[in-house]
């Protein structure tokens, strides 16, 4: 016995060994077979922070947890995460494993984030795998197969967004899980989804907002034939349960056949009541109810790139109501009666008819009908309301958030009834559009809006041509508006998300933007991370032309302010934009515009600017203080003019180094104090009187681009000193400039006397004659940075003209740029091909030369690309 158990002992002693020594002995095969297979197989950026190898998570499987995975798209998708989840947990069979051989039987994903994207063309962003280039007629099979019995998905998040199909869904806290024998050809998948909030929106109509879901359905599966079945009464979206039977099928790669149909088990009102989130989320549980509700449907038919299956939605519910036991009033005398039809999947046939709307707000009613047909040949819309909604009297039939205001009458009495594409196309006799919604003393508030928006008034008139907007008058943030305008193809807009376009005239007493952008305080920065750069809707086509008694901007404040913003082609115009700022006036035109960038938008920005204070104007701007530091010095006044373009970053500030541009700067009168150089100057040549220096009618010219500001020679004098100035300094505040200067020797104290008789010494010894005289001729190069400058002078005799000399470094420092870039882009186009390095040429002549291999592989990577889809073409 002792034998016996002393055996047992040593066969658990090997196994606990084995099960600790096959984790570390197989880590760094699977790690790099993982990756490996994840490069060859993928179109894509793809990698993984750690793989965790256990025999004792899926005992008796392994389990393989790939740890932090992330896979990214490439172009057209570029920077779009298609994938990440914190971990994907593989078992694998433990004997097949060994020999090399992975069936997967078993996978649960933590916290995925799935984001599916079709673009207006059709193509897909999960699309990824690259294709087979074999031409071999047969290969060995790969050592990786699904042979699944479960599989899992925890706290999932998706994302569906197509574009070409206009349609949007989001499912947040997702978790489904799935178990049956893959391996078999006909089994039973019993599968269990919850979710939080799913949201679905087809044609700019959300159908589905933050629902929750619960699907419990067993699915019977047929390998052979690729055909799913179901029957079940268990889904529910939020109050609304639904039973469901019938089957999908995928008869090939191109085809996917379905029959599904789908009913209430309830005829209780209550049960749609549910579907509408502000009543649902506001103890619901608690709300009488009446009348009776009749939902079901059918999808049935075949689904490729060209077809779309037959579907149809019918609701009916008559004499519904609703009351919280808490509140005096009712919403009752609910009727509607609505059907979306489509007899044969062409999605032109598409009917959407909502013959009957009514309802009693209170003891006001409401009327509304809405037929719509050929959606896509030429909308065809026959839509109308008429009613009365007093907003105070909301609260007495609804409950609503705490700290929630809201006040007003909306009277409607509205209808359009014709072709959308006729009144585009101004054929106004084919449509038939009149009535007005008219807005009085609205004042809406809230947590998230605790000071409120009211509108004291808004007149909107339909007709044929348009919706003309008139007696807008409200305020918001303090700011007081009021104006005027119309809007152009309003429906084309809503249910197609086509062109909106539209003029507007609008005026304010007083605008705070940092108010409205929400901007946090200078003193009280913010932790909440950027969103991104602002993207411009690519369907507006609007001008508004404003006028403003001020504005505040940051810390910037401008006085009668007017001008136009125009909004179309994914790009912001600013046009004549005049006002008084800065003890001075301004005018800017300009430009924003992420149609070809999304994350690094266009800008393009030109202002004329006179007598401003410079250093109010340097404290407003980074721009300034990054440009022309030196302002940070200077009292006075100054005009200037200045043009430039460049990229935005995601925190809504210029990217530095990507502005290119030139302009003028005047300075009108003022005086330039503790500037380091000039007391560096001043005190080696012992010049007190260069620590504040007064400055009249200078006009320097300038030029900007890879980050650094190029100053052209200019002329003044001051203090009975004649100066010559140029050169460049950077972003960076690197300086480099070079001074000519005709300094009365008289001014000189003993530092300087000693400076220029050392300067003179040394030109005896080297056989050069210096005569002084009263006046110095001195030569200075500036180096260093503008806090910490490194001063080195001569006698301009010796030295000769720095002032050229510090020009024709600058000039020669581009050309130095631009002969390696041609000499880089010569050798890459003998290998690779012209067109393939046009691209990177530019970049590189924009400053991104730190690295010349970098640059190399750059051209390499583009030619390539480039070869590909040209092969491909």
């Amino acid at each position: 016995m002792k034998r016996i158990i002393k055996i047992i002992g040593i066969i658990i002693g090997l196994f606990i060994i084995t099960a600790i020594l096959i984790p570390i002995l197989f880590k760094g095969k699977i790690i790099a077979f993982a990756k490996k297979e994840m490069n060859e197989q993928l179109n894509a950026t793809s990698d993984f922070k750690d793989i965790s190898i256990s025999l004792f998570r899926h005992f008796p499987n392994l389990s393989v947890k790939i740890e932090d995975i992330y896979i990214a798209n490439k172009a057209p998708f570029a920077g779009d995460t298609l994938i990440s989840a914190n971990s994907i947990d593989v078992s694998v069979d433990l004997l097949k494993a060994i020999k090399g051989n992975y069936d997967i039987v078993n996978v649960v994903l933590t916290v995925p984030r799935i984001h599916a994207l079709v673009d207006q063309s059709g193509v897909a962003n999960w699309n990824i795998t690259k294709p087979d280039t074999s031409h071999t007629a047969a290969q060995p099979s790969k050592p990786f197969s699904f042979k699944l019995q479960h599989y899992e998905i925890d706290n999932g998040f998706i994302e569906y967004k197509d574009d070409q199909g206009k349609m949007y869904t989001t499912i947040e806290n997702l978790n489904h899980s799935g178990s049956g024998d893959f391996t078999s050809d006909a089994f039973t998948l019993a599968t269990k989804t919850s979710a939080d909030a799913l949201s679905f929106t087809y044609g700019n109509i959300a159908y589905l907002s933050k629902v929750k879901t619960v699907i419990d359905a067993d699915i019977q599966v047929d390998n052979k034939t690729n055909k799913y079945s179901f029957n079940t009464d268990k889904i529910q979206l939020n109050g609304l349960k639904l039973n469901s039977k019938g089957f999908f099928q995928m008869p090939d790669t191109l085809n996917k056949v379905m029959d599904i149909t789908f009913n209430t088990p309830s005829n209780d009102f209550k049960d749609i009541l549910s579907l509408i989130p502000g009543i649902y989320q506001n103890n619901f549980k608690d709300i009488k109810t009446s009348g009776k509700l009749q939902l079901n449907g059918f999808v049935k038919g075949t689904m490729n790139a060209t077809q779309m299956p037959a579907y149809q939605v019918n609701l009916v519910v008559e004499n519904g109501s609703f009351q919280y036991p808490s509140l005096l009033g009712s919403v009752s005398d609910i009727q509607i009666k609505m059907q979306a039809d489509n007899p044969d999947g062409i999605t032109d046939h598409t009917v959407v008819n909502m013959e009957k709307g009514h309802l009693n707000f209170g003891t006001d009613p409401f009327d509304f009908h809405l037929l719509m047909k050929t959606p896509i040949s030429n909308l065809w819309v026959d839509a109308a309301m008429k009613g009365k909604i007093d907003l105070a009297q909301v609260e007495k039939f609804m409950k609503l958030e705490a700290g929630t205001k809201l006040t007003g009458v909306i009277n409607a009495d509205a209808s359009f009834k014709g072709s959308v594409a006729a009144a585009k196309l101004g054929k106004y006799d084919q449509v038939a559009a009149a009535g007005t919604i008219g807005i009085i003393n609205l004042m809406y508030a809230s947590k998230s809006y605790p000071d409120g928006v009211s509108l004291a008034s808004l007149l909107l008139t339909f007709n044929p041509k348009n919706v003309t907007i008139s007696s807008l008058k409200g305020n918001y943030l303090q700011t007081n508006f009021e104006g005027d305008g119309s809007i152009d193809n309003l429906l084309g807009y809503y249910l197609h998300n086509e062109i909106l376009a539209g003029t507007l005239h609008v005026s304010v007493d007083k605008l705070d933007v940092n108010k409205w952008m929400g901007t946090p305080s200078t003193t009280q920065p913010s932790s909440t991370p950027s969103t991104g750069a602002f993207i411009v809707p690519a369907n507006l086509n609007v001008t508004v032309a404003a006028k403003a008694g001020s504005v505040k901007y940051d810390n910037l404040i401008l006085t009668s302010v007017a001008g136009t913003l125009a909004i179309h082609d994914e790009t912001v115009y600013l046009q004549n934009i005049t006002g008084n700022g800065l003890d001075g006036t301004l005018k800017i035109d300009g430009t924003y515009s992420t149609k070809t960038n999304k994350k690094n938008p266009d800008i393009a920005l030109s202002y004329d600017v006179q007598n401003l204070d410079v250093q109010k104007t340097f404290t407003t701007f980074v721009t300034v203080q990054k440009m022309m530091p030196v302002a940070k010095y200077i009292a006075g006044k100054m005009t200037s003019q200045l043009s430039l373009k460049g990229k935005i970053g995601a925190d809504m500030m210029p990217v530095m180094n990507s502005l290119t541009g030139k302009g003028n700067l005047l300075l009108l009168n003022g005086a330039i104090s503790n500037f380091a150089p000039l007391q560096a100057i001043a005190d080696k040549l012992g010049i007190t009187q260069l620590h504040t220096v007064a400055l009249n009618d200078i006009k320097n010219f300038f030029s900007f681009e890879n980050g650094r500001v190029i100053i052209d020679p200019y002329q003044f004098k001051a203090n009975n000193i004649s100066f010559q100035v140029a050169g460049s300094h950077g972003f960076d505040q690197s300086i480099q400039y070079g001074v000519n200067m005709i300094v009365p020797r008289s001014m000189m104290g003993n530092s300087g006397n000693a400076v220029v008789n050392d300067l003179a010494s040394k030109a005896a010894k080297n056989g050069v004659a210096i005569k002084m005289s009263d006046n110095i001729n001195l030569a200075v190069k500036i180096g260093g940075t503008l806090t910490a400058p490194k001063i080195q002078t001569d006698l301009k005799d010796i030295a000769g003209n720095v002032v050229d000399d510090v020009k024709k470094q600058v000039q020669a420092e581009a050309q130095k740029r631009i002969d390696s870039v041609k000499k880089v882009a010569t050798d890459s186009v003998k290998k690779l091909g012209k067109q393939a390095v046009t691209d990177v040429a530019n970049s590189y002549l924009k400053g991104n030369d730190s690295n010349k291999n970098n640059t190399v592989n750059d051209i390499k990577d583009k030619a390539k690309t480039t070869l590909k889809g040209l092969f491909k073409k």
